[in-house]
């Protein structure tokens, strides 16, 4: 069985997921592994798309504050609805400095990214650019003022950005108990930071990392996975 029908066979069997599902929104099930014997009070999606995360985040912490971060509006409308008040959300990309940047938009718009794709990136994934909308760009630590309850949970997903998030977020860092991070060991945007650098300033700023999840392949490489940093 493949790892898309084991997911979704697993959504069937989860009727608190049936009403995102019905919006064609899945929770991110596949996150259990890591995160789910975990308790947070406060959880932070940066990049959360649709809801993906966000809902499977209500299923297994239904009394955390969750607050998302997602620019595309298409994306954030769907967010809403899907997670209908029950999340505060923000319509601003994160960085490490606040202004304006171009959102370089993929086929599959759940990979566009403030970077430009590169050939790995279209040619592994199947898809291609298909344009450009500038979008707004804050400071994590702008958005969320410190005391913030804990423990907390960092959510990062936003295709090859996560080191310029993290430079953004230098003064709620020690709010942060943990941080879920994608990153990536070959470069998939033009530019972007690889898992050693997001890595060497997780250790830097007191954080262990505590193991990698949904690893993604190619010819036996690994070209991604879901990084876990613990304080």
């Amino acid at each position: 069985m493949s790892p898309r029908m084991h997911k979704y066979l697993k959504l069937l069997q989860c009727p608190a997921c049936w009403p995102a599902l019905m919006q064609g929104v899945a929770a991110t099930l596949e996150h259990d592994s890591a995160l789910g014997g975990e308790h947070y009070a406060t959880v932070i999606d940066v990049g959360a798309n649709k809801g993906q995360f966000a809902t499977y985040a209500r299923l297994r912490w239904p009394d955390a504050r969750r607050i998302c971060f997602e620019p595309l509006p298409e994306a954030r409308a769907k967010l809403e609805r899907v997670m209908r008040g029950q999340a505060e959300i923000h319509d601003c990309a994160l960085g490490a400095d606040s202004g304006e940047g171009d959102m370089h938009i993929a086929t599959r718009t759940d990979s566009s990214s403030l970077l430009a794709l590169g050939d790995r990136q279209k040619a592994i994934f199947g898809m291609e650019e298909s344009g450009t909308l500038r979008v707004p760009i804050q400071r994590l630590d702008t958005c969320i003022s410190p005391p913030i309850a804990r423990p907390s949970l960092l959510k990062i997903d936003v295709q090859g950005f996560e080191l310029e998030v993290l430079k953004g977020a230098t003064a709620l860092l020690p709010e942060i108990d943990t941080i879920y991070v994608e990153a990536s060991d070959l470069e998939l945007y033009h530019g972007q930071a690889l898992r050693g650098e997001v890595e060497q300033l997780l250790t830097e700023a007191g954080f262990d990392e505590a193991g990698h999840f949904n690893d993604q392949l190619e010819k036996g490489q690994r070209i991604q996975a879901d990084w876990l940093f613990q304080r």
